[in-house]
């Protein structure tokens, strides 16, 4: 019994504190969320006005709905300090988060009232600045809570920020550079081939009217990574019919209306071609399919310049989750990428303890202050790449869901109030402090003069991110309208000569996982063989398939393996289908004697005239052999014309008896690949031994013998003409009878 009454006392103790009861639905979310209502949630916070303060005198506006059971009394709490601003971005997260950051001159104003019968509460504060105390510019915690009138119990709370900058005061200029994708993933297999019509949905009505919308706007201080297989897939969508599934279908009016509103939307604005359908590079680099990762790079900027009319520069690369490794990196740097944007978790500043001068300097712990979002990467090429590292926490209130009410409100507030506190951050090398604003709001001379402008890099945390098109305007616009930040393209963030310190690139073992898989990846590699011989077989080199390989190595079939796979399994037919449009005659053959020539005959069904050899092999040694150096027999390179047929004659040795035998034939393209299976040609042997010649051969004698005695025969009839009539070998008439003497007379003899 003491045990229970204890245990309940600690429940009740738990639930009743800040901390536990923060616990429950309306918990604040970790560090890096950003601070918004979920649906359930008693406390919505619809207004915030205005975002950033900048008058003293202004009023601040907060409104906002408690809902509840009708009849019911809260009270609504706007709390707020007046103590100091926050010092660092760390603080603000735990503020956030309820871990560790605490305040000890919090001020509140309270509204109580009951609930009315639809259960609903309306409230309204204001209140200016110089009510608040606010002493200086800075960034503040403040929040909203709802609590049981009669027991004081939290029903909910919003954490969000105060940002006080004041006209006059000198805040420190911040770069912004904000980064967003236009990727899908594949729609086509093979070239010919669509395996959904969801393309056609998501350009609607979906995502990718979505993504369309933001483009058409946004300013021209985004920079827009565009995946040229998307727009191929569209172009191809727009321009024909297609088959869906075996099923022909016309030209989608809508896809051209698509292309052309992205082509107009991203005319004056800085766009980068990822490579071709988003390759995952790390994943190819590891298992053997570099060729295929450079092929993607240049196959990518060629083809978006093409489709949008416009040089598009493809030296940019943006992996997959924003992690990469060396071997990666390395591979990229070959293939004339010269940056590389990733997750600045990727490339961390160096912790405390590892090397902590420079040139002989101290250099201040990085943890405090947000470093630049430019570094250096060496690489095995000369010329080092630049490491483009996007803030984790701005990328994710940049890429976060924002549908529930009042969730677009708060992310605008947390983002403004990050990079506020960015630029409030100053660091110094005067004992290794960081310089606060004074009462005027400026720095030392010395603290400014030593303070470089940063830059920071915003993007979605993933590539495939479904966009809030009126929420990402909203943000870009009160970040252009921010006294500390000013937007810039990406491509003019340059790393600075004084960077952090900073460790070495961070690729664990769950980004290995993340990876396209090494049995799927073997899958590829076989049909890029396959593609690579039917693109070489014929007189002008065709890559009909390479672009259906490059789709299959694409980052968005993570954690997609069946749809994957069964994109594999189309492609495999395509190809085995036009394989097998070049092909060896099995009809069986025959061949006599102990030697003699076997014809093969090879067809060409394309439509294209392809060079190719020919091996043959015996496949029944014991019966046939043949008649070539180690038993194999190749042509030279072979010209078949399209729609016509090849012979060849293949050299043979008969063994023993004879009898049916079979070869195999194998198509090899010129540089010795093999184009197609081995086909079995059967081949009917007729072997002959020693005493069958024999027999042979007195045969032939004895006809030679008969053919020499009937002429003897026939010249011995032209020299005795008058041979009596019994005579066998007389004249043909005395063989018909003798003829009567009276007849026989000479008419001069006279009459009896």
């Amino acid at each position: 019994m003491i045990r229970k009454a204890a245990l309940l006392t600690l429940l009740t103790a738990l639930l009743a504190s800040p901390a536990g009861m923060a616990g429950t639905a309306v918990a604040a979310p970790p560090p890096g969320r950003v601070a918004a209502a979920a649906p359930a949630d008693p406390l919505l916070v619809s207004e915030i006005t205005p975002e950033v303060v900048r008058v003293a005198t202004a009023p601040i506006t907060v409104a906002g709905t408690v809902s509840g059971t009708a009849g019911s009394s809260v009270r609504v709490a706007v709390r707020y300090s007046r103590d100091r601003p926050f010092a660092s971005r760390a603080e603000m997260a735990a503020y956030l988060s309820e871990q560790g950051y605490a305040t000890t001159n919090w001020s509140t104003k309270i509204q109580a009232t009951p609930l009315d019968q639809s259960g609903k509460l309306p409230f309204r504060f204001t209140v200016t600045p110089g009510e608040l105390g606010v002493p200086r510019p800075g960034v503040y915690p403040f929040e909203i809570e709802v609590t049981d009138a009669a027991t004081g119990q939290r029903l909910g709370i919003e954490r969000t920020f105060l940002t006080y900058a004041p006209k006059g005061e000198q805040i420190p200029k911040v770069k912004l550079a904000v980064a967003l994708p236009i990727v899908d993933r594949p729609h086509r297999a093979d070239d010919a081939t669509f395996m959904d019509d969801d393309l056609s949905a998501s350009l609607t009505s979906g995502r990718l009217a979505s993504l369309l919308q933001t483009a058409q706007d946004t300013g021209d201080g985004v920079t827009w990574f565009v995946d040229p297989a998307l727009l191929d897939d569209v172009h191809v969508l727009s321009s024909g019919t297609r088959s869906v599934r075996g099923t022909r279908k016309n030209a989608d009016p809508a896809a051209g209306q698509w292309l052309n509103g992205l082509r107009s939307a991203l005319t004056d604005k800085t766009v980068v071609a990822t490579p071709y359908a988003d390759p995952d590079v790390a994943a190819l680099v590891h298992h053997g399919l570099d060729k295929q990762a450079a092929a993607s790079i240049q196959r990518g900027a060629a083809l978006a310049s093409e489709l949008l009319g416009r040089e598009i520069r493809g030296t940019t690369a943006w992996p997959a989750g924003g992690t990469i490794d060396r071997d990666a990196v390395d591979e990229l740097a070959m293939s004339g990428v010269t940056s590389v944007l990733l997750s600045g978790d990727a490339l961390p500043p160096r912790a405390e303890g590892q090397d902590a001068t420079q040139n002989g300097q101290p250099v201040p712990p990085p943890a405090q202050t947000t470093p630049d979002g430019a570094a250096r990467l060496d690489t095995v090429a000369d010329d080092p790449l630049t490491a483009l590292l996007a803030d984790p926490t701005l990328s994710e209130v940049l890429g976060g869901n924002v549908s529930a009410p009042g969730a677009a409100m708060l992310a605008r507030q947390r983002f403004l109030a990050e990079t506020a506190m960015i630029a409030f951050e100053q660091q110094t090398q005067q004992n290794g402090q960081f310089g606060q604003f004074g009462q005027n709001g400026q720095t030392g001379q010395d603290a400014t003069a030593k303070t470089a402008t940063r830059t920071v890099i915003a993007v979605p945390d993933s590539h495939l991110w479904t966009p809030d098109p009126a929420f990402v305007s909203s943000l870009l616009q009160a970040a252009s309208s921010a006294p500390w930040l000013r937007m810039t393209s990406l491509d003019s963030v340059k790393p600075g000569r004084a960077g952090v310190p900073r460790a070495d690139l961070t690729y664990t073992e769950r980004d290995r996982q993340a990876e396209l898989s090494r049995s799927y990846l073997a899958t590829v590699r076989k049909l890029e063989r396959k593609a690579d011989a039917v693109a070489t077989v014929t007189e002008e080199h065709t890559d009909v398939f390479h672009t259906a390989i490059l789709r299959l190595a694409s980052a968005s079939w993570r954690g997609d393996g069946k749809r994957a796979l069964s994109f594999a399994g189309q492609v495999q037919k395509a190809i085995d289908e036009r394989i097998d449009d070049v092909s060896v005659l099995d009809t069986p053959r025959a061949v006599a004697g102990s030697n003699g020539q076997v014809p093969v005959s090879v067809a060409n069904n394309l439509d294209k005239d392809i060079q190719i050899k020919i091996r043959v092999t015996s496949a029944s040694k014991s019966r046939l052999a043949i008649d070539a150096p180690g038993g194999v027999y190749v042509t030279p390179t072979t010209r078949i014309l399209a729609g016509r047929s090849q012979l060849v004659n293949v050299p043979v040795i008969v063994r023993n008896e004879g009898g049916d035998a079979s070869i195999s034939v194998q198509l090899l393209t010129d540089g010795d690949e093999k184009y197609g299976s081995p086909v079995r040609v059967v081949v009917r042997a007729t072997g002959y031994t020693g005493i069958a010649l024999v027999i042979v051969g007195a045969a032939v004698v004895i006809m030679l013998a008969a053919v020499v005695m009937r002429i003897l025969r026939r010249r011995s009839r032209k020299a005795f003409p008058f041979d009596g009539p019994n005579d066998e070998d007389g004249p043909p008439g005395d063989r018909q009878g003798a003829v009567p003497a009276e007849r026989t007379q000479s008419p001069s003899s006279g009459s009896p």
